[in-house]
């Protein structure tokens, strides 16, 4: 093939890559407000937040032609969702959405009332449901674990269900306008790098990521190159590896850094060579989308990181605490204390596998054995763990967090108060419980009635279609505890 044609060939292939996403998911100019990538709390952001202004209802429409893959609804993660396969072998991924277009909800209701069920996850057959590019297939919303209203979009490969830019295939939203910056962690204070660097070893560099991908050249060779364009979920985990603790911890910032720690290196890492170990003054400098950030003098002293960590366990009191080999990003000097049933871990850092703490109830009556659960707060937020009675004589909890916890105790349902009825006659509740609440039933007349809980706000609304009589629901928490409603319309 002559130059010419390779040319072309190269510009055909390039444009039908970038035009898959052919019409925008939202009306209007774009505006993002989370980024692709972000490190976030256990995990990196796997798509771009776009803006709706504060509302919710916006049109939603099909980045391209395509058929419905997946229908969820959950109270949490990205509530309701759709999940559109398109013939290029991409998959859009539309979250937190409010409602969906009147074909794709009647196939839900249908489909919910067959299986009685209200958390859902459906995977219509193929061609089932298509949709064309720039047809409306939902409203903006703010369902599932969103901190506002707003659109998440994502596009990955159909085959692998790999993470990938949808800018760089047609998505058009602005670049970041914030500057990424290192940090240095000198003497267990995290500061904003100076003209110099003056660390004990390359783990205590840090960088934001507003941008996917940086460089890091020392002695004027590439030795780290990360690059989060293209990432599977079964490494999220390696967020947490990777987070730079005492920088969030103290200023509240996440940082990434710039060189992997030994036990889990997160997903991005496209070259990664060994660093210098030996202490000295080395010249550094970092790279993100083609502009030096910092470029410096970098004094490393002779210090080396001990990777191997072995398996641990731990006993106070009436807890053993039971940590797997390479449990955490840092070999840790984990330390367990405990009373009755409080109990502390320390230090507080996120755990890259499950962790598993043993109680014995003594005094606690053999009857709230099953009522129990492990609740447990560290810097990044809290965990409950429902117990599960060991024939040891134990309870076995088993979780990520370590921090402060304290064993509790639930035998009651959730509680239900009446708020409201809407003006097409919907029932609205107030529904509140110390654990994840789930729908039982609901029923109006004895036959099965459509609902949806909203966990954020602690609201569950009921749909009645205007019918009149008996209105009964049941729901339960994630001990069992049920609580039932019922209310004459």
């Amino acid at each position: 093939m002559n130059k010419i044609g390779l040319l072309l060939l190269t510009i055909l292939c390039f444009s039908a890559r970038s035009q898959i996403i052919v019409h925008p998911p939202l009306d209007g100019t774009l505006s993002v407000s989370g980024e692709l990538g972000e490190l976030r709390n256990h995990h990196f952001h796997s798509g771009v937040d776009l803006r709706t202004g504060g509302v919710t209802g916006k049109n939603v429409y099909a980045v391209a032609d395509g058929w419905i893959r997946r229908i969820v609804i959950r109270p949490d993660g990205y509530g309701w969702a759709l999940y559109i396969d398109h013939p290029s072998g991409y998959t859009s991924v539309y979250g937190h959405l409010e409602s969906f277009s009147s074909e794709i909800w009647n196939y839900v209701q249908s489909e919910a009332e067959r299986r009685s069920q209200y958390r859902l996850d459906l995977y219509p057959k193929k061609g089932q449901l298509k949709v064309l590019a720039g047809q409306i297939i939902a409203l903006s919303g703010n369902t599932g674990s969103s901190t506002g209203p707003h659109l998440h979009f994502e596009l990955r490969k159909q085959d692998t269900e790999e993470i990938l830019d949808p800018s760089d295939f047609g998505l058009n939203i602005p670049k970041p306008k914030s500057t990424p910056k290192v940090w240095i962690n000198s003497a267990g204070t995290w500061q904003l790098a100076g003209p110099t660097i003056s660390v004990n070893t390359w783990n205590d560099i840090a960088f934001t990521l507003p941008e996917q991908s940086f460089s890091v050249y020392i002695n004027d060779t590439l030795t780290a190159l990360w690059n989060l364009k293209k990432w599977t979920f079964d490494v999220q985990r390696g967020a947490d590896a990777g987070l730079a603790l005492g920088l969030k911890k103290k200023n509240g910032i996440r940082g990434f850094l710039i060189k992997p720690t030994p036990t889990q290196p997160a997903p991005g890492w496209k070259i990664f060579q060994k660093f210098p170990t030996n202490g000295g003054q080395y010249s550094l400098k970092i790279v993100s989308n083609k502009k030096i950030i910092w470029q410096g003098l970098t004094n490393i002293q002779s210090y080396t990181v001990n990777q191997k960590q072995a398996s641990t366990t731990l006993v106070s009191g009436d807890w053993t605490v039971s940590i797997p080999s390479n449990a955490f990003a840092w070999n840790q000097v984990v330390k367990c204390t405990s009373d009755a049933r409080k109990i502390n871990i320390s230090p507080d850092v996120a755990a890259l596998k499950t962790i598993v703490y043993d109680w014995a109830p003594r005094g606690l009556d053999s009857t709230l054995w099953g009522k129990t659960y492990l609740f447990i707060r560290d810097d990044r937020g809290s965990s409950k763990s429902i117990g599960e009675v060991q024939n040891t004589g134990f309870i076995r909890y088993e979780t990520k967090t370590c921090g402060t916890g304290e064993i509790r105790i639930d035998t009651e349902g959730p509680k239900c108060t009446y708020v409201k009825t809407s003006t097409d006659g919907d029932i609205y509740l107030n529904v509140t419980d110390g654990l994840p609440v789930t729908i039982v039933h609901a029923s109006i007349n004895q036959k099965w009635t459509w609902c949806y809980y909203d966990a954020k706000n602690n609201v569950l609304r009921i749909e009645t279609s205007g019918k009149q009589g008996k209105l009964v629901v049941i729901v339960q928490d994630e001990l069992g505890n049920r609580t039932t409603f019922i209310r004459n319309l």
